[in-house]
């Protein structure tokens, strides 16, 4: 893959014609103030790092709220060859999530899937590698892209870091993401085990203050009992109904025997006043008469013999009159008795009823408890079980991770021949810059209990300086483009960031190595930059170098004297990083 041109919809974008697709070519920013070459993509920036954002944006980058806002209907068009074939892309600002490919439409997913087909060559079943997690290898597209030498997408993912430059340096990427699923298995047991530990009722399992085999036969033998009970239950649907009927039975036969006993007690008074006796003597009636005849004039009393009758008809009828009440409560206790006996019977009928049956609440709650006690069972035994598979699976696990690793040593000194000719051509770069500073790329087997397969690292002696540290990047990036495996991008993009920091005589240096690289290997390398970072180069590189190198690779000058004078043409404050 190699850059065409970078056009726009709108007349005053500069387009960017990268005329030379195998060779240098670089785009100058002549500036009033050089410092704020460092301020990137501020609005005072004439559009240097806007210029890698855009072309981020037509090869698939996530959608960008500023291009959105800032630059409403604008649109724009991306050329480039692969295997000597070119392609077009058109991306909008308004509808990014759509791309126009080759003259079709198609969405940002399957566009970049296309792109991966085309350009690397990555194994099935590897995470994480993918057209857009590689492409920054080539076009770093942002101010972190140049912190970290391999880490240009600025991911805090260990393992993407790794995946990705073992790949682009021809490394078994399989073997790497054998290790990560293994270690990401051994995560997942891990916090299996870590949730089980937590569930109330396998904590004390867990903690080891239960006998896991003890609890589950009690739970066994609760379970045993308690499905024979329900074996031999009898619901009744019409339970509550036939009990709420042998309480009003209850009641009723109460109150029955309440009024035999009233009626009982009347009896029994009766019988007392009938065992009072009203009966008066003669000579007793005949004492009354004479003394009542001293009172009572001649004419009003009676005869003692009329008298003596007139008691008798009282005695009798007061003798009848208790005896027909007494008769009449017999009678009532009679029908009492007889309805008590017949609502005894049904009383008895219900309650024989209620004795052999139960009522569903009953039965529901029974079997409830019941799969309480198997749910219990179930997860202790399953608990015992996950535990048993976890310390298989552990075992396997260790076991594997040796053999990964005897096969990751086996592997390396067999690719020690791959690896050595990109740590030489690395040394060689960097020797080139540092003849007297240790360098080299070096790979290790990582044996250690995490996701990371392989040390990758590139060094250069005291490499923590910014000048150093940019260095690196570029002969890191060089090796990619030059030594580096299962790709076909053919062009490296840097930004002025790279620069930043490198001594005059190195930058002159870098210019030399690209000069004697490029060309004869076929490659394209693009840089932006400003005018005084190219100035203080002429003393080391010469005037004949300089015109060769520098001056003729000149493909396109922005400034920032005018709005029209920048990349897009006009004056926006965005900030797209």
């Amino acid at each position: 893959m190699q850059l065409i041109e970078l056009s726009a919809n709108k007349e005053s974008f500069k387009t960017v014609r990268f005329k030379n697709k195998i060779g240098l070519n670089f785009i100058v920013a002549d500036l009033k103030d050089p410092e704020q070459s460092k301020k990137g993509d501020t609005a005072n920036g004439v559009g240097k790092s806007l210029l890698i954002s855009l072309i981020h944006f037509c090869l698939g980058a996530s959608s960008n709220t500023e291009f959105k806002n800032k630059l409403k209907d604008w649109e724009f068009q991306l050329k480039f060859l692969i295997n000597d074939k070119e392609y077009t892309v058109k991306r909008s600002t308004n509808n990014q999530n759509k791309v126009i490919f080759n003259s079709k439409e198609t969405n940002l997913k399957d566009f970049k899937k296309q792109l991966e087909t085309l350009l690397f060559e990555i194994p099935e079943n590897v995470s994480q590698l993918s057209f857009r997690s590689l492409l920054p290898f080539f076009i770093r597209p942002r101010k972190a892209s140049y912190t970290d030498y391999k880490n240009p997408n600025a991911v805090k993912n260990d393992y993407q870091i790794l995946i990705t430059n073992a790949f682009l340096l021809g490394l078994d990427v399989v073997l790497a993401e054998e290790k990560y699923k293994l270690r990401k298995e051994k995560e997942r047991i891990r916090k299996l085990v870590k949730e089980l530990s937590e569930d109330k009722l396998l904590k004390d399992f867990f903690l080891g203050k239960r006998d896991i085999h003890l609890a589950s036969q009690e739970l066994e033998e609760q379970i045993y009992l308690l499905e024979n009970d329900l074996k031999n239950f009898k619901v009744a649907e019409d339970y509550n109904e036939i009990k709420l009927e042998a309480d009003r039975l209850k009641k009723e036969l109460d109150k029955i025997q309440n009024q035999i006993i009233l009626y009982q007690n009347q009896i029994e008074k009766i019988e007392e006043s009938r065992k009072i006796s009203p009966d008066i003597k003669k000579e007793n009636i005949a004492k009354i008469y004479e003394e009542a005849s001293v009172i009572i004039k001649d004419n009003a009393i009676k005869q003692l013999s009329d008298l003596q009758k007139f008691y008798e008809h009282i005695t009798v009828n007061r003798e009848k009159r208790l005896l027909h009440q007494k008769n009449s409560l017999l009678r009532k206790i009679e029908e009492l008795l007889k309805d008590k006996e017949s609502k005894g019977k049904d009383l008895d009928k219900n309650l024989r009823y209620l004795d052999t049956h139960q009522a569903l609440d009953v039965f529901i709650k029974l079997t409830n408890k019941l799969s309480d006690l198997k749910n219990k069972k179930e997860n202790i035994l399953k608990y015992d079980e996950l535990i048993k598979n976890y310390r298989d699976e552990k075992i396997k696990i260790e076991e594997k991770f040796i053999n990964e690793t005897k096969k990751t040593d086996v592997y390396l000194k067999e690719a020690e021949d791959i690896i050595k000719s990109l740590m030489l051509f690395f040394r060689e770069l960097s020797k080139r810059f540092y003849p007297n500073a240790t360098a080299g790329i070096t790979v290790y087997n990582n044996d250690g209990d995490n996701q990371i397969r392989y040390n990758i690292d590139a060094k250069i002696e005291a490499d923590a300086s910014d000048g150093i540290n940019n260095v690196k990047i570029f002969c890191y990036d060089l090796t990619i483009l030059l030594k580096g495996f299962a790709h076909k991008i053919n062009f490296i993009f840097h930004d002025s960031r790279l620069l930043d920091g490198i001594d005059p005589r190195q930058k002159a240096e870098l210019f030399t190595i690209l000069n004697e690289f490029i060309i004869p290997q076929g490659k394209q390398y693009i840089l932006t930059l400003n005018k005084n970072q190219l100035d203080d180069t002429k003393k080391y590189l010469g005037e004949e170098n300089y015109k060769k190198i520098i001056e003729n690779n000149i493909i396109l000058k922005l400034k920032d004297s005018s709005p029209t004078d920048k990349l897009l043409g006009i004056q926006v404050d965005m900030h797209y990083e």
